[in-house]
């Protein structure tokens, strides 16, 4: 059995997916960002994005890329709780000296707290919260997926805000900023003809918009939330959201509460201020929280030697 040389940390978000390369004592040589692997769109597809990823992560730390089974390797994964694309992702994983696969939500979790009890809501394409009690166990809230679930996420946000665009063309809402950035957004997408209309720009953007499409059109809403009415209510609807699946989380109230993802540092002027008290820093990322996964891993392969 070849010993691990290296550990990789994988966060396979729906919009990016972040490596992190460190030493087995978890010293952080190198990071590298790429394509998004969400299981939505496949095993095939997710294990693509995260190897380029990793090549790129050893390239940036000017290593050579080693034999797969000299790498402990931990991801957390948008769409592992699915089983199905749970089941097909495992099925085409390299052998790696130990592969430990979880949720991205797991690896948030980990993350933020060191892997000690507390409660973690994560904000970016998808939404998840997940709560570790300080007797082991686990308790999910929402990470339902698009586009029925996710409440309060990027992709939640960007189609509120094309519903909102398309009430505005209709002349059922008011024009404003928010409106004009997200025409510009699908325009920029789809290299629509100039010459076409609003209307047109929009549905050709939505014939092929996906969930991290969606998840696009939040950037305009938060840029235009001082000067927009509709973006702004679009975020305090997005906090109101998250308010709630803080409570179902910890009742109680008794565990820390991180708030994590591309979209946390906008939410929180919005949310309740009593929420925002309990609110603590995040230790480290999702990254870091597979690093911590893959560094068990290896030692529990070492202890079992």
């Amino acid at each position: 059995m070849a010993p691990i040389d290296y550990l990789l940390g994988v966060d396979g978000g729906g919009t990016k997916t972040l490596v992190r390369l460190a030493r087995p004592d978890r010293r952080v040589l190198a990071q590298a960002a790429g394509p998004g692997s969400a299981l939505r769109n496949g095993a095939v597809a997710a294990w693509e994005s995260i190897s380029a990823t990793i090549g790129q992560a050893f390239a940036n730390a000017g290593l050579a890329l080693p034999p797969a089974d000299r790498l402990a390797v931990g991801i957390g994964i948008a769409g592992d709780n699915v089983a199905q694309w749970a089941a097909d992702f495992r099925a085409a994983a390299p052998h790696y000296g130990t592969l430990e696969i979880t949720s991205d939500g797991v690896t948030t979790l980990l993350g933020a707290h060191e892997g000690r009890p507390g409660a973690v809501i994560a904000v970016g394409t998808g939404t998840i919260g997940i709560a570790l009690d300080t007797e082991g166990n686990q308790h999910v809230v929402d990470g339902w997926g698009f586009p029925t679930g996710d409440d309060g996420s990027g992709a939640w946000m960007g189609m509120r805000a094309v519903h909102h665009a398309q009430q505005a063309l209709d002349g059922r809402a008011a024009r404003g900023p928010l409106t004009d950035a997200v025409l510009a957004l699908c325009r920029e997408e789809t290299a629509a003809d100039t010459v076409r209309d609003d209307r047109d720009a929009l549905l050709d953007w939505l014939s092929q918009a996906d969930q991290a499409a969606f998840a696009r059109v939040a950037r305009p809403v938060v840029a235009h939330a001082g000067r927009d009415g509709a973006a702004r209510n679009i975020l305090q609807a997005a906090a109101a959201e998250i308010t709630l699946m803080a409570e179902a989380l910890d009742p109680s109230r008794r565990l820390p509460l991180a708030l994590s993802g591309g979209l946390a540092q906008a939410l929180q002027p919005y949310l309740d201020a009593r929420l925002r008290l309990r609110i603590v820093p995040t230790r480290a990322d999702a990254a870091d929280g597979a690093l911590l996964l893959a560094q068990r891993a290896m030692s529990a392969r070492v202890a079992n030697m």
